[in-house]
């Protein structure tokens, strides 16, 4: 299964693929703005009504450059897991908003990992990467892969990027939100107040 496109809500653009053809440019490589509101990956059978506290999806996440990444080198932190887009400006701004987290929590016990959820991610992981320069982990996952990630109802259609999990120093999920939710209306401050909590338990 793959992602078969992006659905654009009112203040973004619809998916394009990046394109191979000789001067084209990918979307992920041209000047972005930060959206309103996020774009939304359509998942077949998948639904934003994840259960809190559960155990993390035993699912390694594949890197471009080295083996797959298994989440369970990090017991004894939290783990923020962030599955984002390329073609959605709110996740690449999100970039920068995890980075200062890494920053600033890292040395209490946090551990950001990010993941693309785009079709054929692993090909043009590299001149994002490049640009955007995360300092935290960052591989891909499919379709099926997000899914399990983020423990989708299978009763409807969609699920919103960003998707922020909160998995504490055992590997519970403790909360996850998506791009839909209220709480990226002021993403960083949300996000700090969450960790300012999580960290402390």
């Amino acid at each position: 299964m793959h992602l078969p496109f992006l659905q654009k809500n009112r203040d973004c653009r619809p998916f394009r693929p990046p394109l191979a053809k000789s001067g084209a440019v990918p979307a992920f490589q041209r000047p972005v703005k930060r959206a309103t509101l996020t774009f939304a990956i359509i998942l077949s059978a998948a639904a934003v009504f994840a259960v809190t506290p559960r155990p993390m999806a035993d699912l390694p996440i594949p890197m471009v450059n080295s083996k797959p990444l298994d989440l369970k080198q990090f017991r004894g932190k939290w783990v923020l897991m962030a599955v984002i887009s390329q073609e959605c400006p709110a996740c690449i701004a999100s970039i920068e908003i995890l980075n200062r987290a890494q920053k600033d929590f890292g040395p209490r016990g946090l551990q950001v990992v990010g993941a693309v959820g785009d079709p054929n991610a692993q090909y043009s992981m590299g001149p994002f990467v490049q640009r955007y320069r995360p300092i935290f982990p960052l591989g891909y996952v499919n379709q099926d892969q997000i899914v399990r990630l983020g423990d989708f109802d299978k009763s409807a259609p969609h699920a919103y990027v960003p998707i922020f999990i909160f998995i504490d120093r055992k590997g519970v999920v403790r909360q996850q939100v998506s791009g839909n939710e209220p709480f990226f209306t002021n993403e960083e401050a949300n996000l700090r107040a969450a960790l300012t909590s999580l960290l402390t338990k």
